[in-house]
């Protein structure tokens, strides 16, 4: 077995020549890439399975036909080393709707439980092989045996909800025919005043962009009317949501969310510090010519907790040889006492977590907009290295889906948690909206220019974490308030020599005669 085959990328260090910030264009680059070759792959399997099934046609029929081997379903998946069980596993970007895994969280209980018929079940008197192999089969995630398990709504009587559901009645079919009739519109609205204005005599570099300011205007108002029905049919589900309180059901993460929702206002956004540096160096990284710098001038976690879908428990299959490289690597680059103390500390627990997210409806005031995950954005714009005009944008975080992979190292001494370890199994969905620091601001993520450009910088910062990739935190230093790295680490002296200046317009009448202009210089 080759060491250097399982040396796992981890997120989080310093940049570098070789660890670069990342850009948007060359994390789009990198997916366009992957999926050529899934598309390779997928078509030279097709290849190959028509060719055994034509071969397997022409023999005679009183003959024995070769095996034709079944079409494999190919998702979009990948296949990574996992940095928190050391095994190759299959990865694939979410593409649940967050609104929907938030507002219908499900769990898959075995029908044995429920009283209902099943293929398969577990019993007292199987042996130690059948037992295992008959709870795995029945257990997420897929593949699973069919009518083995079902899928049980939280909210429901099967899992003991102790509240009475209120009717709701669901819009969105209403909203999707509403948008389609909305892009429609908008396209006939712009071909109409070019078309009709070209006839009259009109120039079309006037005719174009007044089409466009038009039907922009009406494709804003449309989005913001569907977007505000939206959030009153959420908040009514919010509502019961919160009424309830499940029991019972050992699988079940509700407990977990109270007590989230209780100390989430008590974390100090001062922890989110990192994430905001990293997003400020992709966007600076990679925003275009018409921007001068971008700058993330606060972060808050508001007050609307994220919400656990599921939690599971996972092996650890990490092989002597990796742990023989890695106690090498610590020989050199770990403190001696540091090294006993790590080495004495060697129980792990690893679990898997799928959290969501959807933000509260909001309105124009301060109040209500605080209550949702955001950050405070600057956008200078003008030319790069002559001046910059500050747009100050509010961006919040309107819908999450992620799952991700926690490994927790414990240790017998005070607090009992050494580090944490954690990746994520796909690029998260994120979805963003942006509005202007003004009293009446519209939702320009509507706009597609700038809803590409966030969201896919916050795509891009979370594929640092993304697996085989990792990001590791020394718990115990956080939790005993001590030696917690707040601001970035200078990892250098920046020494500067001004030489010659000319044209400095003079700001002091005292110093030389007629005064001096005071010169210095600010590093950004």
């Amino acid at each position: 077995m080759n060491i250097d085959e399982h040396k796992l990328p981890t997120g989080g260090q310093h940049y570098s020549a070789r660890n670069k910030i990342p850009n948007i264009h060359e994390f789009v680059a990198q997916l366009d890439k992957e999926k050529r070759e899934r598309d390779a792959a997928i078509e030279a399997e097709d290849k190959q399975h028509n060719k055994i099934e034509r071969h397997a046609q022409k023999q005679p029929s009183d003959e024995s036909k070769d095996h034709i081997p079944s079409k494999k379903e190919r998702k979009k998946t990948k296949t990574v080393r996992d940095p928190v069980t050391g095994k190759d596993v299959e990865i694939e970007d979410p593409k649940d709707d967050f609104e929907d895994v938030v507002e219908n969280p499900q769990i898959s209980i075995p029908n044995q439980n429920l009283g209902k018929e099943a293929t398969i079940s577990t019993s007292s008197k199987q042996s130690g092989e059948e037992y295992r192999h008959a709870q795995d089969v029945t257990a997420p995630p897929d593949p699973v045996e069919p009518g083995s398990t079902s899928d049980v709504p939280i909210h429901s009587e099967k899992t003991n909800v102790t509240f009475f559901k209120t009717p709701s009645v669901s819009y969105e079919p209403m909203f999707e025919h509403l948008e389609r009739r909305a892009n429609l519109l908008c396209a006939g609205i712009f071909f109409s005043i070019v078309i009709v204005g070209k006839f009259f005599g009109g120039a079309l570099y006037g005719l174009v962009p007044l089409g466009f300011c038009v039907a922009s205007g009406v494709f804003l108002w449309v989005k913001d009317l569907i977007t505000q029905g939206r959030n009153t049919e959420w908040s009514s589900e919010q509502e019961r949501g919160e009424t309830a309180t499940v029991n019972l059901v050992p699988e079940s993460v509700e407990w977990m969310n109270t007590a989230l929702g209780i100390m989430w206002n008590l974390i100090n956004p001062e922890m989110f510090a990192g994430v905001a540096d990293t997003l400020e160096d992709v966007m600076v990284a990679s925003v275009p010519g018409v921007i001068e710098n971008v700058r993330v001038a606060d972060i808050s976690q508001g007050s609307n907790p994220l919400r656990i879908l599921s939690l599971r428990a996972l092996p650890d299959h990490h092989v002597k040889d990796i742990k023989d490289e890695a106690h090498k690597q610590n020989q050199k680059n770990t403190d001696p006492n540091e090294l006993a103390a790590m080495e004495q500390a060697g129980s792990f627990y690893n679990l898997e977590a799928s959290v969501a997210y959807h933000a509260k409806p909001s309105g124009a005031d301060v109040s209500s907009k605080a209550r949702n995950m955001g950050m405070q954005l600057i956008f200078y714009l003008g030319v790069r290295g002559l001046f910059g005009v500050p747009l100050p944008i509010w961006v919040e975080l309107q819908g999450l889906v992620a799952t991700a992979r926690i490994r927790l190292q414990l240790t017998p001494e005070p607090p009992f948690l050494k580090t944490l370890t954690f990746t994520l199994m796909g690029i998260p969905k994120v979805q963003a909206g942006c509005t202007p620091m003004i009293e009446k601001g519209v939702n320009i993520l509507n706009l597609p220019l700038i809803s590409n450009f966030v969201n896919w910088a916050i795509g891009t910062a979370a594929s640092m974490y993304v697996a085989p990739k990792s990001m590791t935190l020394d718990l115990s230093k956080m939790l005993q308030g001590d030696d917690i790295k707040k601001e970035t680490l200078a990892l250098g002296l920046l020494f500067i020599r001004i030489h010659k200046a000319v044209g400095l317009s003079k700001q002091d009448r005292r110093g030389s005669e007629g005064g001096g202009s005071d010169p210095y210089i600010t590093v950004a």
